[in-house]
């Protein structure tokens, strides 16, 4: 018992070191390039060194994603450096099972799990508005404004050219449809502004209105009231990258959203993304673990290294593009974005199995 703590250590140590090592490398690289990339919007009112805040704020984003292929890449240096002093012989030949040494390999996995879901709630949102504002040399709180917004909420349709968190609206247009899809009215407002949960006042409106008979009616109301889901405090959401919204808020805008119109399947497709984010790293340490003990066994570091980066980013980018295609393809982005994790988990069991 006290042999095996001894060395579940050294393979949690070995490990979390490489995993680590990996990720801060990627980091680096990713950072430099992402600012040499950035130079080339340098303009007037935006120097280098506004491009090199840009790139530092917009970093935790970036390597957010780059956390499972570092994980990937370390389990694979870890486990690799290893199998070349045969110490994986040696555990085996004590009856270490390669269950058990996966067991351990996933235990700096999961403290990467939990580091990406803390960027991911409490960071990238922070940061990502502070990258902004030096991109667009706005405050953040004059990110916070929306401009040409349309909602659809039913057999109508509404068109907003302005809305601010602060709860008004300048130049609104309501467009109400039939259960046919035949013009039912049209209502035009210079400004409106946030009264209560749901319900905007809008002042100024003009009110155009198709009677059954074809006749339209004409009027002008000073005061009008207007259903809306879109409140004060969500009105800051739109403006942001559904992949730049706390997890928390994002379910409950949400779930806002569901109450009164659609959910727009970016905001799904965000939710699922983080959902499946924790379960996706932990299947490329499990194809980590597969490799070493299974094809790679007998290869130099330098070879698995470059089969590991390589295996790395085709998942990467082919998550990604089934993501996007999810828009399209799929009533729901879930499916897309659980089937490869699912697949990576059968190929790595299967192939530590055979290598039992």
């Amino acid at each position: 018992m006290v042999a095996q703590k001894i060395l579940a250590r050294h393979v949690t140590k070995t490990t979390a070191l490489m995993m680590i090592g990996t990720l801060l490398v990627l980091a680096f690289l990713f950072v430099l390039f992402a600012y040499v990339g950035e130079l080339g919007s340098v303009k007037k009112g935006y120097s280098a060194w506004d491009a090199f805040k840009y790139v530092l704020w917009d970093a935790p984003r970036n390597i957010n994603k780059i956390i499972p292929i570092g994980a990937l890449i370390g389990a694979v240096l870890g486990l690799g450096s290893l199998a070349s002093n045969s110490e994986l012989i040696v555990m085996r030949s004590a009856g270490v099972s390669l269950w058990r040494i996966v067991a351990w390999v996933m235990r700096p996995a999961l403290l990467l799990v939990v580091f990406s879901l803390a960027l991911t709630q409490w960071v990238i949102p922070y940061t990502s508005e502070q990258a902004k504002s030096v991109k667009s040399q706005r405050t953040v709180a004059a990110l916070g404004e929306v401009r040409g917004y349309w909602s659809r909420e039913g057999q109508r349709f509404i068109y907003i050219d302005y809305a601010n968190s602060s709860g008004n609206l300048n130049h609104v247009q309501v467009t109400n449809l039939t259960a046919n899809n035949q013009l039912e009215s049209v209502i035009l407002a210079e400004q409106g502004k946030f009264t209560q949960n749901g319900e905007w006042k809008l002042n100024n409106t003009k009110q155009l209105t198709i009677l059954p008979n074809g006749n339209a009616t004409f009027k002008e109301i000073a005061e009008q009231d207007l259903p809306l889901a879109l409140q004060p405090k969500y009105v800051h959401m739109v403006t942001l990258d559904p992949e730049d919204i706390a997890p928390s808020e994002l379910v409950s805008f949400m779930q806002y959203m569901k109450k009164y119109s659609q959910v727009p399947k970016t905001y799904q497709l965000a939710f699922w993304k983080i959902m499946g984010s924790p379960f996706s790293l932990l299947a490329l340490t499990l194809i980590a673990c597969s490799f070493v003990f299974g094809p790679l066994r007998q290869q130099s570091m330098g070879f698995r290294l470059v089969i590991a980066l390589f295996v790395g980013l085709t998942i990467y980018y082919l998550q990604d593009f089934l993501g996007y295609a999810s828009l399209v393809y799929s009533p729901s982005p879930a499916w897309f974005v659980f089937i490869p994790i699912a697949l990576m988990f059968v190929v790595g069991g299967y192939l530590i199995y055979r290598a039992r």
